[in-house]
């Protein structure tokens, strides 16, 4: 084996080997509204979240707005494997920013797997609050991370474009499709409306004064 198919060998294997930060990724968003969108895409989550671990972020607050933007905008326009892309390395930075390293990343997951969901708070705050809140807190233990991270990301993905009737509205072909049929169902249902009316217009006879 030549030292360049090593290479590509090597390069390549630890693409494809999702770390303990793309499991805990993707568990926050298997839990979240957004798992009917996203989950379909486990695959490039984990594996975006895992080459998330290698950038050098200089200024963790931009990054993670920039990131959660781009996920947002591409969620936006349809483009859910982007969207799933820019998610999972927006999430993983929040990890990172906590000074993450994969033996913490073993046993958040573990706390997480154990964690009652339906406990964590959602905030209704914007995603520069958040990101800004997460940045300043200070945990006590590993489960206070686990629950606050939980509820940090959880509440980001709140607010992106989940809703489909918004996203074909914004994607040009869909929303194109859609104005097209909302229009011939306008046509059609008036064409009936009037038709009706001129034949039951057309049975009545009317008497002149005298």
């Amino acid at each position: 084996m030549t030292k360049l198919a090593l290479l590509v060998l090597l390069v390549t294997s630890s693409t494809f080997m999702p770390s303990y930060a793309g499991e805990i990724v993707y568990s926050i968003i298997v839990h979240s509204r957004a798992s009917t969108i996203l989950t379909p895409y486990e695959r490039t989550i984990k594996l975006s979240a895992t080459q998330a671990l290698r950038l050098d972020v200089t200024n963790y607050y931009e990054t993670i707005i920039a990131y959660y933007n781009l996920a947002y905008n591409t969620m936006l326009h349809n483009k859910l494997k982007d969207s799933a892309r820019y998610t999972g390395i927006m999430l993983t930075l929040l990890l990172k920013a906590k000074a993450y390293s994969e033996d913490v990343g073993l046993q958040l997951l573990s706390i997480l797997d154990k964690l009652n969901w339906s406990s964590i708070r959602i905030y209704d705050d914007s995603p520069e609050k958040l990101i800004s809140y997460w940045l300043s807190y200070e945990s006590n233990s590993l489960e206070d991370l686990a629950y606050t991270y939980a509820s940090i990301a959880l509440s980001l993905l709140e607010k992106l474009p989940l809703d489909s009737f918004v996203r074909i509205l914004h994607t040009p072909p869909l929303s194109e499709v859609y104005l097209i049929s909302l229009a011939l169902i306008v046509i059609t249902s008036a064409y009936f409306v009037v038709k009706r009316v001129s034949v039951e217009s057309g049975g009545v006879e009317y008497e002149g004064y005298r």
